[in-house]
């Protein structure tokens, strides 16, 4: 025969009920038909006799005679229909599930329940007991204390007037704490306010030192560094170098060496292939070449009486020069600006301001100042490509002014 098992309503471990006649003597007495319950031997803490001992439920004989009842609070209860002998066992299993049902009802805790979840459960309403207890205890103290003392009871009115003043108590305080937590906040946003403008300002500030170094660095003119012209007395200078009579034949060649790999630059600049011949500056002995095939030497030494080639090689650069000046002229023109580009010293032929460029034959001071004169001329061409030309291909900035910032006071 299968004996039936019920489960723990709280760790859902099985319980066992014994029919076995030996458990009788668990409670010491003679009568073999009184049922109990066991754990089951393969639950943790079960093992061995002390367990087997300790879980148990009781019924009388006379719970045999209760009649039957259905199994609630999810205890699973199992008995056996087919075995005459176990009718008894029925019986006292029906008054023992309805014994559970009614425990659950009145305690609102499911049972039946194995011995370590009743003592978990009894520690729990133990520790409640306590709690209800000091509670009470405290209670009691005040009830002494307002009996003992004099003070009269409230009236109904009185009591909900001082009701009403609390409440408006808690309200203004709760009110002073959301204006205190506002201030606070406020505060915290001007402080954030100021190092944002401050911070703002230093970044304007190096804004403004940017621009200023850029527009510093815009107007500079690497060109005028590089080939600064100007005059030394009666001598026009390049670049330190003076260009005329009196002085050595070395710097001589240096000057027209930089003049010609500054009319050359200048050319490149501007996209300017010249016509009428072909510069090669070549540092102190630059050269020109004409009809792609004739080259001429413009350094010296070369003797005044008798230098051909010296002045070919002269008015050839005149001639290139003077290309240069009508090519912005009619750039000027095109563009429609006014005036448009003219030299300060007109070129003709091989004549600077009616002074010739060249040597043979000629006095020393009228080369030395048709030199100045063709100096003079490539500076102001210089000037008119560093505006027109450098400048376009410069990348204009937007207006970075202080937009929204508050002048303090």
């Amino acid at each position: 025969m299968e004996n039936p098992s019920i489960l723990c309503q709280s760790c859902r471990s099985k319980l066992v009920i014994s029919l076995e006649a030996s458990t009788a003597n668990v409670f010491d007495s003679s009568k073999i038909d009184e049922s109990f319950i066991v754990l089951d031997e393969k639950r943790p803490g079960a093992m061995g006799s002390k367990g087997m001992e300790e879980s148990f439920i009781v019924l009388g004989s006379a719970s045999g005679k209760m009649p039957g009842a259905h199994n609630q609070g999810g205890s699973s209860l199992q008995a056996p229909q087919n075995d005459n002998a176990s009718f008894g066992l029925d019986a006292k299993l029906c008054a023992l599930a309805q014994l559970f049902d009614m425990a659950s009802t009145h305690t609102q805790v499911d049972h039946p329940l194995c011995l370590d979840c009743a003592a978990q459960l009894k520690d729990e309403i133990d520790a409640q007991i306590q709690d209800a207890e000091r509670e009470i205890a405290a209670y009691s103290v005040a009830v002494e204390k307002l009996e003992h003392s004099n003070v009269a009871p409230l009236g109904v009115d009185e009591f909900h007037a001082e009701m009403a003043a609390l409440k408006e108590a808690e309200e203004q305080e709760s009110i002073d704490a959301v204006e205190e937590r506002y201030w606070h906040d406020y505060n915290d946003y001007q402080l954030q306010l100021a190092h944002h403008i401050e911070e703002r300002d230093g970044l304007l500030n190096k804004i403004d030192r940017a621009s200023q170094r850029l527009q510093l660095l815009k107007n500079t003119n690497v060109y005028n560094d590089a080939f600064k012209i100007w005059h030394d007395g009666p001598f026009g200078t390049i670049s330190g170098f003076r260009l005329g009579r009196t002085t050595e034949w070395d710097e001589i060649n240096a000057a027209w060496g930089q003049a010609v790999l500054l009319l050359h630059t200048m050319s490149q600049a501007c996209k300017l292939h010249f016509a009428s011949c072909r510069l090669l500056p070549m540092g102190s002995h630059p050269r020109v070449v004409v009809d792609k095939r004739t080259t001429y030497d413009l350094f010296g030494p070369v003797n005044k009486l008798w230098s051909a080639n010296y002045d070919r090689a002269m008015a050839s650069y005149l001639a290139c020069l003077r290309e240069f000046g009508d090519f912005a002229h009619a750039r000027d023109t095109a563009e429609g600006k006014q005036p448009s580009f003219v030299f300060p010293f007109p070129i003709e032929g091989d004549k600077v301001n009616n002074h010739t460029i060249k040597l043979t034959m000629n006095k020393d001071a009228k080369w030395t100042k048709a030199l100045k004169f063709m100096l003079a001329d490539l500076k102001v061409a210089l000037q008119w490509m560093v505006k027109h030309e450098l400048t376009s291909g410069t990348p204009t900035l937007t207006n970075l002014g202080h937009e929204g910032v508050t002048k303090k006071t």
